[in-house]
């Protein structure tokens, strides 16, 4: 299997099915080049934008916009491995060959067969202008990404302005923390716009409100938009009605159809939420060794913020086999009257935090810590280092006793670093939102109680940035077991090769 392929299409009709011969031909990105003539006009290639990237998924694919040019050679990003084309062009492989700038020298050939489509096209009008402008998140390119930034670059002769949200603007987002850093979104879509067409200008760049370049830019003639955004270019209108410019021509894309979508997805197009979503209990970062613990057991720190359900997420690996350490809990056994935490703690703040019976009273004690951050600190300080000593402590028994697997829950994992002695991070998130109302109803706090202590704790975003591997038990029962079902699978896979 090649890792790039480049598909040359004679009948623009047919090009879809001749994606899925593909599949079994090239791994990672295909081109797909219309050869010149009738069949490259404008107007065939729109259609077949929508065509295509609706009806491909396997793959990285790109349709490019410029048809065949015997006088130009053909430039791509990835290096071609092999040359497909239908049997309308056998004779012309040598061509094909050499008009490509970017091969590999054994590159193969390929002729596939395909009997042409006649079904009729409803072929749009296509009106082009210089300067082109459109915006998005473009998260995960995917290809309701590609079928927006194609129509753009279509409708442009020199020139494409692409604004991508920066961080003020996703947060409204499900599973933002799980977004790509803007630099690398500005990459992908730079990435993508050079390959499938080269000749254009491109200028991709962050914005940080709706509007971006468009409320200054005199020179923009279209904005490109989906359906659901078209009320965004109607301001966008208004705003430069106000700064006394040209009103912009509005392109509408219709929304691409996800046909993989799965009953707990809350989109039925084709997003980035979804992709978001499939992505819980996956592996987002490779583990590292750990030198600086022993290999066995296996240790997976579990993060996550008060109220996030990181107990319930424990108690289903135990059921899978791990053995399991709350550091909680050993925090409050090292409370306990008459060991020397307990005593610390009293000689720091003070007689009130203990009970007639001699407990560290903890709602108290929280009461002083949570709202002021110079007190956390004295009490991290006292408390974390005899924690994790503990903890290690129970660690090794428990590899004694033949736990192949243990998990180390703490709601502080991501603050005091305790990752550092573990070989993968696993983090629990939850909407801050929930995480209040959760917490109003367990703790009985009020909104401002339960506000301070979620506020107190690391970020979803924190704890998302270090973790290996993600879990997000904000929707169904069952859709959260499916992902610690995944990771957990995984796990043995990655524990099996490592033995």
């Amino acid at each position: 299997m090649a890792n790039n392929g480049i598909l040359f299409v004679s009948n623009a009709a047919k090009a879809h099915k001749l994606c899925s011969k593909v599949s079994k031909l090239v791994k990672n990105v295909l081109y797909i080049k219309f050869d010149g003539g009738p069949e490259s006009t404008l107007s065939i290639i729109n259609k077949q934008i929508v065509n295509i990237y609706s009806k491909c998924w396997i793959y990285d694919v790109r349709l490019m916009l410029k048809p065949r040019d015997a006088q130009t050679k053909i430039k791509t990003n990835y290096p071609i491995q092999l040359i497909m084309y239908d049997k309308e062009l056998s004779n012309e492989s040598d061509k094909l060959r050499n008009c490509l700038d970017n091969i590999q020298t054994e590159v193969m050939l390929q002729s596939l067969d395909e009997s042409p489509t006649m079904a009729s096209l409803t072929n749009e009008e296509v009106k082009t202008y210089e300067y082109v402008a459109l915006g998005g998140t473009f998260d995960k390119l995917h290809n309701g990404h590609k079928i927006l930034l194609s129509q753009a670059a279509l409708r442009a002769t020199k020139h494409v302005t692409v604004g991508v949200t920066d961080v003020n603007m996703i947060q409204s987002k499900i599973l933002w923390e799980l977004i790509e850093p803007v630099e690398q979104r500005i990459k992908a879509v730079l990435d993508f716009l050079t390959d499938v067409n080269p000749d254009l200008e491109y200028n991709v760049l962050p914005i940080q409100d709706l509007y971006g370049p468009t409320k200054h830019d005199a020179r923009l003639q279209l904005i490109v938009v989906s359906e659901e955004t078209i009320r965004g270019a109607v301001k966008i209108n208004e705003k430069r009605k106000e700064n006394g410019l040209n009103e912009l021509d509005i392109y509408t894309i219709e929304l691409a159809e996800d046909t993989n979508k799965q009953s707990t997805e809350e989109e039925t197009k084709v997003s980035s939420s979804n992709q978001r979503m499939r992505l819980l209990g996956t592996v987002l970062r490779e583990p590292k060794p750990n030198p600086n613990i022993p290999d066995w057991p296996y240790v997976i720190g579990l993060a996550g913020g008060i109220a996030s359900g990181k107990s319930n997420i424990t108690e289903k690996l135990k059921s899978k086999g791990a053995a399991v350490i709350n550091c909680d809990i050993i925090a409050h056994e090292l409370y306990k009257p008459g060991l020397p935490l307990n005593h610390t703690i009293e000689e720091t703040f003070g007689r009130d935090v203990i009970t007639d019976s001699g407990e560290v009273d903890r709602n108290k004690l929280g009461s002083i810590v949570f709202g002021d951050k110079e007190q956390l600190e004295r009490l991290n300080h006292l408390v974390w280092p005899a924690v994790i000593e503990e903890a290690q402590r129970r660690i090794k028994a428990l590899g004694e006793q033949g736990y192949k697997v243990v998990v180390m829950e703490a709601a502080v994992m991501v603050r005091a670093k305790w990752y550092t002695y573990c070989h993968q991070l696993w983090s629990v998130i939850i909407p801050p939102k929930e995480a209040i109302k959760r917490l109003k109803e367990r703790n009985n706090l009020t909104e401002e109680e339960a506000k301070q202590r979620v506020d107190a704790q690391p970020s979803n975003k924190e704890q998302v940035d270090v973790a290996n591997i993600v879990f997000s038990p904000f929707w169904s029962y069952e859709y959260t077991q499916t992902q610690i079902d995944r990771a957990w699978d995984q796990l043995q896979l990655y524990l099996n090769k490592r033995k």
